[in-house]
């Protein structure tokens, strides 16, 4: 009942009615999908809000940490472009926590609050950090630092004339002190800097008497002293402040944890309900979408079943009319739709091959009847040409035995019929043309005989000639031979001289060069003699050093008593060395003088060999190039002779290979005159008619003249 109903309407409303079907199909899917697009949007929305909190907590947190980086950076080095990334690392962070608090809700208000005071405070305990080191000093010539490094600078300049080792061992206990409570910060060495102070104080007072430079010395004193003492107060105060610089570090990071903690929080949440909303609208999505399939399956079902059984009924009755077989009706005529029309088409086509059937029977009685005329038009057709062509073949047979018996002479006159008539006008002007050509061959022949005659007696003439003339080249190539080994011989030895000009002119150079190196090496062991009596020198003076050293040590050991004794005696024994170092010392220095002399004689001498050696290059080089130019000369001259010798004996080949020819041509001009009579016996054998032989020799003689 359905299908009847569906097959009712034409094809295009039903594919009308499926389409609307499946696009109302189509619009629900899309608003299902919509609806939750729009819903994940949301949720979607949310956590990348939350995610770019979190990544910009995570960007102060970094710029954060970026300021204890620079934080010990400064008390590391304690450089001025420490603090300013210091400072431009906490902008950041403080911009970046201004933006959030801009647009952040209240639950965040506060710890982005906390958070924005700590970065304050961590700010201000670092300036202040900064400044106890400024104060300090950044580096060993500016503020306390410095003054203290001048004060102690001062003192010591005043204290190197003296020898008082006590005030000298005073100054390093002062320094050591400086140097412990740098180093370790403890408050014990600010006292017993202090009381070293004191104690150098009253040794001053003793070993200098009242005067400028003792009131020098006790000035540069009472500034180092303050300067230690302020710069000891500053250092105490700024280990506190880097402790409350670390303090306002350690407040602000669990700040930014909190923060971050909760931001992970909400966005997981808020990930949790995206999917739980998301998988609830797939479930509907998916049975919404099944319920459209369904409806739509079952409409293309039906209106393809209501098109679909007609057409296969009209294919089947198509593939009957295309066997031939035009006795079935075609199904459908009465249908409404398109089907129907397609029908009637089909109906036409079967009555149009009933038609064509019946011509296609008329048709061939036609071409039968057509056959049997033309065979029998044909068999006449081929009698006639029959008898034409035996006639022409038994015309033709005679004068092929005519031609083969050298006859020249005759012309087919009898007419042939008209379809081998051009072949008798070509057999005609075939027998003419080679009639007149074997008349020309028999006068070219009498031509070639004359002819071979005349060169043949030229030929040996000429070969008497040629015979001559290789004899007396032959004479001279022998000659040319004899000068040119003459000639190559004196190069060789010009050659060999130049040679050994070349090796004497090396060895003088060798020679030469040996002498510059015995220069060299001359002025090498002159300056190892300066050097040697400059380093003599020294130990000379390190000697003189010594011996003083020990002279002081035996009196220190005398004001020691018996307790310097034995360091008494050491002193000794170095004194005794530090005199037999100096007395060696010289004697090194006298012999080095004397060699250096020496040297000075050697070197002269040498300079003078070597000028010598340079005078005696200079003319073997001349002697050289003299000879070399000679040599070049006389290479020349037998490049000169070998060239002539080559040329007389490529002339004396040529006139033998002249000879040969003139031969080889005599015996050609025989062997002609010869073949010319076997041709003219050969033409004898043709008959060319007298008449046309005597005007084809007249014409041939005037062209001749």
């Amino acid at each position: 009942m359905a299908v009847s109903f569906v097959s009712k309407p034409k094809i295009a409303h039903r594919v009308f009615l499926l389409a609307c079907v499946a696009l109302a199909g189509l619009l629900t899917i899309s608003g299902i999908l919509l609806a939750q697009r729009t819903i994940e949007a949301g949720y979607r929305a949310t956590a990348e809000r939350l995610s770019q909190r979190e990544t910009e907590i995570a960007r102060t947190m970094g710029h954060f940490r970026d300021t204890l980086l620079w934080e010990q950076d400064f008390l590391l080095h304690r450089q001025a472009t420490s603090v300013e990334k210091f400072d431009r690392a906490l902008s950041d962070a403080t911009t970046i926590v201004e933006a959030l608090k801009a647009t952040a809700p209240s639950q965040d208000a506060v710890d982005l609050d906390a958070l924005q005071s700590g970065l304050r405070k961590y700010a201000t305990a670092f300036s202040h950090l900064v400044t106890k080191n400024k104060d300090l000093g950044l580096d060993a010539s500016s503020g306390l630092e410095g003054a203290m490094r001048e004060a102690v600078h001062s003192i010591e300049q005043q204290l190197e004339a003296t020898a008082d080792l006590e005030l000298r061992a005073s100054m390093l206990m002062l320094r050591r002190h400086e140097k412990d409570f740098i180093l370790r910060r403890q408050s014990q060495y600010i006292e017993t800097h202090s009381a070293e102070i004191e104690t150098f104080s009253k040794l001053t007072k003793k070993a200098f008497r009242p005067g400028a430079q003792r009131m020098r010395i006790s000035e540069a004193l009472k500034v180092y002293a303050d300067a230690f003492r302020l710069y000891a107060s500053g250092t105490l105060e700024e280990a506190a402040a880097r402790a409350a610089v670390t303090s306002a570090y350690g407040e602000v990071e669990p700040i930014v944890t909190r923060i971050l903690d909760r931001y992970s929080e909400e966005k997981a949440a808020t990930l949790s309900e995206n999917a739980a909303v998301a998988e609830r609208n797939i479930t509907l999505a998916i049975g919404l979408i099944v319920l459209a399939l369904v409806i739509i399956l079952s409409s293309v079902w039906l209106i393809g079943r209501s098109i679909s059984r007609p057409v296969l009924v009209l294919a089947a009755s198509m593939r009957y009319l295309a066997k031939g077989d035009t006795m079935r009706t075609v199904p459908g005529l009465g249908r409404r739709d398109e089907l129907g029309e397609m029908a009637m088409a089909l109906e036409v086509f079967r009555q149009s091959a009933i038609e064509r059937t019946k011509l296609e029977h008329e048709a061939e009685r036609l071409r039968a009847q057509a056959e049997t005329e033309r065979v029998r038009m044909q068999e006449e057709a081929d009698a006639r040409a029959q008898e034409r062509l035996a006639q022409a073949t038994a015309d033709l047979a005679d004068a092929l035995r005519r031609l083969a018996a050298g006859d020249l002479s005759f012309q087919l006159t009898n007419p042939f019929a008209p379809d081998f008539e051009p072949l008798r006008h070509d057999l005609n002007a075939t027998l003419a043309q080679l009639c007149d050509v074997m008349a020309r061959i028999a006068h070219a022949s009498r031509s070639i005989d004359k002819r071979s005659s005349d060169i043949s007696s030229s030929a040996n003439e000429l070969a008497l000639r040629t015979e001559g003339q290789a004899a007396s080249l032959e004479e001279t190539a022998a000659a040319l031979d004899q000068i040119a080994a003459n000639a190559a011989i004196a190069s060789t030895r010009l050659q060999e001289a130049h040679a050994a000009s070349q090796q004497t002119n090396q060895r003088a150079c060798e020679s030469t060069d040996l002498v510059d190196q015995a220069i060299d090496a001359m002025q090498r062991i002159e300056e190892s003699s300066a050097r040697i009596s400059s380093i003599i020198g020294v130990i000379d003076e390190i000697a003189f050093q010594t011996n003083l050293l020990a002279l002081n040590a035996g009196v220190e050991a005398a004001r020691a008593g018996s307790a310097g004794k034995g360091f008494a005696v050491v002193a000794h024994e170095v004194r005794e060395l530090a005199q037999r170092s100096a007395r060696a010392a010289k004697e090194i220095k006298e012999l080095i003088l004397s060699s250096a002399c020496e040297i000075e004689k050697g070197t002269a001498t040498v300079r003078k060999t070597g000028e010598a050696l340079n005078d005696i290059s200079r003319q073997v080089n001349a002697v050289g190039r003299h000879v070399e130019a000679v040599a070049l000369s006389s290479s020349e001259q037998s490049a000169g002779l070998s060239q002539i010798n080559s040329a007389v004996n490529q002339m004396d080949q040529s006139t033998q290979q002249n000879t040969a020819m003139v031969e080889q041509s005599t015996v050609a001009s025989t062997a002609l005159a010869t073949e010319a009579a076997r041709l003219r016996q050969l033409l004898s054998v043709f008959q060319l008619g007298q008449a046309t032989t005597d005007e084809r020799s007249d014409i041939n003689i005037r062209t001749a003249a």
